[in-house]
C-alpha cells in the first residue's frame, strides 16, 4: 500500500472502533445503521484484497511484531489501571468494564482483535482525558504514545510498508477498494452528522470522537547511515563522499570537519556502499540497512 493507503487503512480501523463503541446510541436508526453495515462491508471487503497484492512485510529493525504488539499492550495495561481509579471514583460502571483488562485476555486475541480491544481504551482514554491527566497521573505524551503504537501494530498486520506486487489487475482492485470504503464512509459521515451534530439528538461527545477516528496521520520512517572516514593514521578525512547505489538512484552524503557523513532518507535493504575521497583509495563495502533504523560505521581509507 502507498503511504496515504496506509493512514486511510488507519482511519477506516479507528472508525470501526468507534461504531462499535456507540452501537447502542445507534439502534433503532435504520438509516443510520444501513450507512454503518455498508463501510463495515466494504472495509472488510478491502481487507480481503491486501494479502493478495502484497509480500514480505517491513518492519522497524531489531523489534519484530511481537515486540510491536508487546509493546502496545503493555502501554494499554499501565495506562487502563490508572484509568480504572478514575472509572471508580466516578461511579462509572461502563468505564470500569473497559478499563478492567488484563494480559490474558489479549493472549487468545487474534491480532486484529488485538488491536480492537487497545483502540476501544483509547477512546475511552481521550474522552476522559482531561480528568485523567489533571488528577489521575497520566500525560498526554502518553495517550499520544499509546496511539502512534497502536498504528505502527496496525501497520505491520497490514504490510504497509510492504513491495506492491508487479500484478496490474490485483493493484487496481485494491484502489477500486480504497474508493468504495471512501465513498461509504461518505455516507456514513451524513448519516452520523445529520442526527447527532445539530437538531434534538445532538451529541457533541459523539460527534467529537466520531472527528477524532477520522484523523488520518501518515508516518514515514527513513533509513539513514552515519559513517565516520579516517585514515590509516587515524586523522578525520574531511570532504570524504559516502555513496549508496538503491536501484537506479544514488543517495551521497559529505564527511565534515570530523570525518562525519550522514545519508538519510532511504528504504532499509541491502546495498552497495562506496566510501571515497581525494587523495585515497575508494572502498566498496556492502551494508545491510534494516527499516528506520541509523546504521553506524566507521570507514578507513588508505592514501592513493
Amino acid at each position: 500500500m502507498t503511504s496515504i493507503q496506509t493512514a486511510k487503512f488507519n482511519v477506516y480501523n479507528k472508525i470501526a472502533v468507534f461504531l462499535l463503541a456507540y452501537a447502542t446510541a445507534f439502534a433503532g436508526l435504520t438509516r443510520l445503521l444501513k450507512a454503518v453495515s455498508d463501510f463495515t462491508k466494504s472495509f472488510s471487503d478491502l481487507k480481503k484484497l491486501l494479502p493478495i497484492s502484497t509480500e514480505q512485510p517491513s518492519m522497524p529493525v531489531t523489534r519484530t511484531k511481537n515486540e510491536v504488539f508487546t509493546v502496545m499492550i503493555d502501554e494499554v495495561l499501565s495506562l487502563a489501571n490508572r484509568a480504572y481509579l478514575f472509572a471508580n471514583d466516578t461511579s462509572s460502571n461502563a468505564l470500569m468494564e473497559t478499563f478492567h483488562v488484563e494480559i490474558s485476555y489479549f493472549a487468545l486475541l487474534s491480532e486484529p482483535s488485538k488491536i480492537l480491544l487497545a483502540q476501544n481504551i483509547l477512546v475511552a482514554l481521550n474522552t476522559n482525558s482531561a480528568a485523567l491527566i489533571a488528577g489521575y497521573d497520566i500525560t498526554a505524551l502518553e495517550l499520544t504514545t499509546l496511539e502512534n503504537d497502536i498504528a505502527t501494530a496496525q501497520n505491520e498486520i497490514a504490510a504497509p510498508s510492504s513491495q506492491i506486487s508487479s500484478n496490474k489487475a490485483a493493484n487496481d482492485a485494491i484502489t477500486a477498494g480504497f474508493l468504495n470504503v471512501d465513498a461509504k464512509l461518505n455516507l456514513l459521515e451524513k448519516s452520523i452528522f445529520g442526527k447527532f451534530k445539530s437538531g434534538l439528538s445532538v451529541n457533541d461527545t459523539l460527534i467529537r470522537n466520531f472527528d477524532y477516528a477520522k484523523v488520518m496521520s501518515i508516518t514515514i520512517i527513513h533509513t539513514s547511515l552515519s559513517a565516520k572516514l579516517k585514515d590509516s593514521y587515524g586523522k578525520d578525512i574531511e570532504g570524504g563522499t559516502a555513496s549508496i547505489l538503491i536501484g537506479t538512484e544514488t543517495k551521497e552524503g559529505t564527511s565534515d570537519i570530523s570525518g562525519d557523513v550522514i545519508v538519510n532518507e532511504f528504504r532499509g535493504g541491502t546495498y552497495h556502499v562506496t566510501f571515497s575521497a581525494p587523495g585515497y583509495i575508494s572502498r566498496t563495502i556492502i551494508l545491510k540497512f534494516l527499516q528506520g533504523k541509523k546504521t553506524e560505521i566507521t570507514v578507513v581509507l588508505l592514501q592513493a
